[in-house]
């Protein structure tokens, strides 16, 4: 439509310079042409003027109302030409046929009928005009040229309307899928909002209930730094007479085994908190290895817990809590695993061709069989008593890596233990850091 409304005007006063050349240089040309020359001159002003009003409202986003008022600027300069007989028309003249179709194309069905009615009217206003001008022709011959052009322009209308009622049924459908889908659109932006929330939810509850696993542990491992403080104060009187040094050497120790339970108890509070999931860039490798006396508290005494891995070097880029999450829920299982003692293995590197952290996680338990290993990432599969799982862990662990852009498989035998294998981004920082290991 702006195009056509730039063409128009341009194009329309251009022609009209150019008919005015024309009959400048025409030596028949009469002053009595003079009044016809002028409105036909004010007619070509305010279709121009009109097309490019209409070319400023469409800018403005106002397309009905634009092409609203171009039609009727157009229809009213084709009444006022049709009833000036000294105004010559052109063979055939287009005016109705472009009022129609825009009309029909555009502002639709009611508004094409409308527009042949008010052709109709200007058709009639013409022959009037027509009829009552000098030299003038029969009433009858004026009447039937009109009623020829009206029923030619009937069959128009028709054909428009019969053209663009398909177009019109698709459009109406595709309006109707349109607000369909933004509606199925708003639900599912409502459902990840909630499965984020529930995920969030989700993931502090495994915290909690890795808290509550090792709590035991802790307990008895501030059972020990009480029992060293207890005893260093015990035996005051007999430290006392050992002079200055014995003193200095149990404050030491006192405040060793302090240290080794704040660092736990802070260790907890922190990974116990509920915060929002963030990414952050850390080293891996410091990650798992201050991460040790908390996994070593979900294994009896008979279980060896290995770590092999660089003491640094290996950055990544995720919600460390989370990270460590993983890590914890894969050592409860494999504690599960092996009531009886066993060992535990955490292996660390780098893949530098894939620009990928592997890490490797073994227990020697009992292994899974093939049915229970395809299984085991789906939430609430358990294979433990009914109270002792909620078979949440390994999900939360797939959907963690998931969500960092990371993959896990899973590596078992009956009998032969079980070996999960994940892999996650390595930040290209860590190229250089990482050779040696590689």
């Amino acid at each position: 439509m702006q195009l056509l409304f730039a063409t128009v005007g341009v194009v329309v006063p251009a022609l009209k310079l150019a008919t005015y050349v024309a009959t400048m240089l025409d030596a028949h040309w009469h002053r009595e042409q003079r009044l016809d020359w002028i409105i036909d001159l004010g007619t070509d002003v305010l279709i121009t003027a009109s097309a490019w009003a209409g070319l400023f409202l469409i800018r403005r986003g106002h397309l009905r109302q634009a092409l609203m008022q171009f039609l009727c600027i157009l229809l009213g300069a084709f009444t006022i030409g049709n009833m000036s007989p000294g105004i010559t028309q052109p063979g055939g003249d287009p005016t109705p046929w472009i009022a129609l179709a825009l009309a029909g194309q555009v502002l639709g069905r009611r508004a094409l009928w409308m527009t042949y009615l008010a052709v109709l009217v200007c058709l009639t206003l013409g022959a009037l005009g027509t009829a009552f001008g000098h030299h003038a022709p029969s009433i009858s011959s004026i009447a039937m040229v009109r009623v020829e052009r009206a029923m030619v322009l009937l069959v128009i209308v028709v054909i428009v309307d019969q053209t663009m009622a398909p177009l019109r049924a698709a459009l109406t459908e595709s309006q109707l899928r349109r607000g369909e889908l933004a509606q199925l659109n708003a639900n599912l932006a409502q459902e990840i909002v909630m499965r984020e929330k529930a995920q969030d939810h989700l993931i502090h509850a495994q915290k909690l209930e890795a808290v509550g696993r090792i709590a035991t542990g802790v307990a008895h491992d501030f059972d020990n730094v009480l029992n060293v403080v207890l005893g260093y104060a015990a035996h005051r009187d007999r430290l006392a007479d050992r002079g200055m040094p014995a003193l200095l050497g149990a404050m030491e120790d006192i405040e060793l085994q302090a240290r080794r339970a704040l660092s736990i108890s802070r260790k907890l509070l922190n990974f116990g908190r509920k915060d929002v999931a963030r990414s952050e860039t850390f080293d891996a490798a410091m990650a798992v290895h201050e991460l040790q006396p908390m996994l070593r508290q979900f294994f009896a005494a008979s279980t060896r817990l290995w770590i092999d891995a660089p003491r640094a070097g290996l950055c990544i880029s995720m919600d460390r809590g989370q990270f460590e999450l993983m890590l914890l829920n894969l050592a409860a299982n494999a504690a599960d695993a092996m009531p009886q003692g066993g060992e535990f293995t955490i292996w660390l590197g780098a893949d530098l061709a894939e620009k990928l952290l592997m890490l490797a996680v073994q227990d020697t338990g009992g292994g899974m069989s093939d049915e229970v290993r395809q299984r085991a990432f789906e939430p609430f599969y358990t294979t433990k008593p009914w109270g002792y799982g909620t078979g949440l862990g390994l999900s939360a662990v797939c959907d963690i890596l998931t969500a960092a852009g990371g993959s896990v498989t899973v590596d078992s035998k009956l009998g032969e233990g079980t070996t999960f294998q994940l892999r996650l981004p390595l930040l290209e920082s860590t190229r250089v850091a990482q050779q040696a290991y590689a």
